[in-house]
């Protein structure tokens, strides 16, 4: 097990640098705020979705250290993907309803000291628009005490440059009691609100 953990991390490593590379070479990677994200987990990360590379982009961002994707679970079906997703760190989510296996991954991910990301909107939105957030991101938070770290990307049509800004982390009272729908969905809007108001 520790094995395969050591050789997650270097592929991680290796393909988060390559990301970075790629998208600073040929697509002119602006990152706005990098000094905002703490030197080291826990910490989550929330950020918008609108294309399935989002999670290479943030990767990039915030390369080097190393962000445990929660990604949709039709991705780990095929064996050899699910071995390099499981290898680099990211678990699958059923986002047709809530999952608890997929959030007692993520409590034991940000209680191991990890950095997980999380996309809010549970699906991909158009370009230049941002949806509304799930309230199971408000669970997670409320949950682990975690602070959150806000990061918009904007793929400006994949014109050059891509940005990508970080907002300064957000500390959210932790709470083991039962939150109601109305105060989760609160919550989950107003962390949404803090990835469209970067800039």
């Amino acid at each position: 097990m520790r094995i395969k953990k050591v050789m997650g991390i270097i592929i991680y490593k290796i393909v988060a640098g390559l990301f970075y590379f790629f998208y600073r070479v040929f697509y002119g990677l602006k990152i706005k705020g990098k000094e905002n994200l703490p030197p080291r987990g826990p910490f989550i990360i929330i950020a918008n979705h609108q294309h399935w590379l989002d999670p290479t982009v943030v990767g990039a961002s915030v390369y080097p250290q190393q962000v445990h994707f929660m990604a949709k679970e039709e991705l780990f079906k095929n064996s050899l993907f699910r071995w390099v997703f499981t290898a680099i760190g990211a678990y699958p989510v059923k986002r047709d309803r809530a999952d608890l296996r997929a959030f007692r991954t993520t409590y034991q991910k940000i209680k191991e000291g990890n950095i997980v990301g999380i996309f809010p909107e549970g699906t991909r939105q158009k370009e230049g628009e941002l949806g509304e957030a799930k309230r199971g991101v408000a669970q997670i938070v409320k949950k682990t005490g975690a602070e959150v770290v806000p990061v918009r990307v904007d793929w400006n049509n994949w014109k050059r440059p891509i940005r990508v800004f970080i907002g300064k982390p957000i500390q959210v009272e932790n709470s083991k009691e039962k939150q109601t729908k109305e105060d989760l969905y609160r919550l989950a809007e107003f962390l949404m609100e803090q990835v469209r108001n970067l800039k």
